[in-house]
């Protein structure tokens, strides 16, 4: 069966190209042709009574429910129950702004002490390579200064 489409298929090529047909022009003009069916399809379709018609009763219907929720949210806030959910949400997101600052407030300490201690480190790591480089002191006596009756002065 599919020998018998390849034959076919060549003995159709065969024809066009012995036609001096050109492919790549009928294949412009069926994509043209294509594409002006679809395009009057969707005017027609876009312009019919049957969209129209189905648009409205989508608006009617979607207003009408839209409007059904409003109410019963509107009842629901109203009701005990319903202020009973609005406080309760109302404490929960207190904990959680509260919750969120005592956190950030602890990130911000934490980062802050691990600075002065890297701060701390480095002062030290510093001060112990300049005594590591440098001489070690030699201990010279210094004499108290003695005015001219020969006593030590302060």
């Amino acid at each position: 069966m599919e020998e018998n489409r390849r034959e076919e298929n060549q003995d159709q090529n065969a024809e066009e190209d012995a036609g001096g047909f050109n492919k790549s022009d009928d294949l412009a003009e069926e994509i043209q042709q294509l594409v002006e069916a679809m395009a009057r399809a969707a005017r027609n379709v876009w312009s019919s009574d049957e969209r129209r018609q189905l648009e409205d009763d989508l608006r009617r219907g979607l207003g009408s429910l839209l409007g059904s929720l409003e109410d019963a949210l509107e009842r629901f806030g109203r009701s005990e129950q319903g202020q009973d959910l609005q406080e309760q949400a109302t404490r929960v997101a207190n904990r959680v702004r509260e919750s969120e600052l005592a956190a950030e407030l602890k990130e911000g300490l934490t980062i802050g002490l691990r600075s002065a201690a890297d701060e701390v480190r480095k002062f030290a790591d510093s001060f112990e390579e300049k005594q590591a480089q440098s001489p070690p002191s030699q201990d010279i006596p210094v004499e108290p200064d003695k005015d001219e009756s020969g006593e030590e002065t302060a």
